[in-house]
């Protein structure tokens, strides 16, 4: 977290009420660290003879210096075109048309999200967020080692976030293991990700594609784009 603190709090002035969410504790969250060598004491000499008094002494720290999160569906509709969210809240829902405003009510009360040219508003999806990198570790390609892993991660773990019915202990509540394990919804491989403008680069690099039919929003006043991608998962 505190990377996330670092990156988004500090540098790009995202309040903190609004930057951690109730996705976290239900999300998994990849980490990458460094092995940073600090000096903690330096070498003293005696000033007549030159002899040294203490030897400079370092340590060497694993330290986080990156970060990002896979949240399991549900989701929250598609964001909206040219919508502001702040904490995830529509905050200009008075400006959009009405149809945008019928399809946003539709998709909130349960009915299919909206389509889009790489989603067909039904299907089931992982989606990838809260990528940060350090400042003094940017350029480097950890950004894109940290979305690869995540995929990977994912891809060998399709069945994470959806046990079965058995596993999650239903059957004790009369639920029929066969029959219902059929209507719960089965992850297939389609990953999303809300990415900021200035991102766009780092998550084509690793595979994912802009949805032009999502169109831009703002989130913390910050634009924003929906990409997709999607990997062959395990049996």
């Amino acid at each position: 977290m505190s990377i996330r603190e670092s990156v988004f709090i500090n540098e790009q002035q995202i309040p903190a009420e609004n930057e951690f969410d109730a996705n976290d504790p239900r999300s998994v969250h990849f980490v990458i660290y460094a092995s940073i060598n600090k000096v903690v004491q330096q070498e003293e000499r005696d000033a007549d003879s030159g002899r040294v008094m203490r030897p400079r002494k370092s340590e060497t720290r694993s330290v986080p210096i990156g970060t990002v999160r896979i949240v399991p569906f549900p989701h929250a509709p598609h964001p909206v075109k040219g919508g502001r969210y702040l904490a995830d809240e529509l905050v200009n829902l008075e400006e959009l048309d009405s149809d945008t405003k019928k399809a946003l009510e539709r998709a909130e009360h349960g009915g299919k999200d909206r389509k889009t040219s790489l989603h067909d508003g039904e299907e089931v999806y992982m989606k990838l967020g809260r990528l940060a990198v350090l400042k003094e570790f940017r350029g480097r390609g950890i950004a894109g080692q940290l979305i690869r892993r995540g995929l990977e991660w994912m891809r060998q773990h399709p069945r994470y976030f959806s046990p079965s019915v058995k596993e999650r202990g239903f059957e004790a509540l009369g639920i029929d293991p066969e029959r219902d394990a059929r209507m719960m919804p089965k992850w297939r491989g389609l990953f999303c990700v809300h990415a900021q403008v200035s991102a766009i680069g780092a998550w084509k690099r690793a595979g994912f594609v802009v949805d032009e039919e999502m169109g831009r929003w703002w989130e913390e006043g910050i634009e924003h784009v929906g990409m997709f991608c999607r990997v062959d998962v395990r049996a």
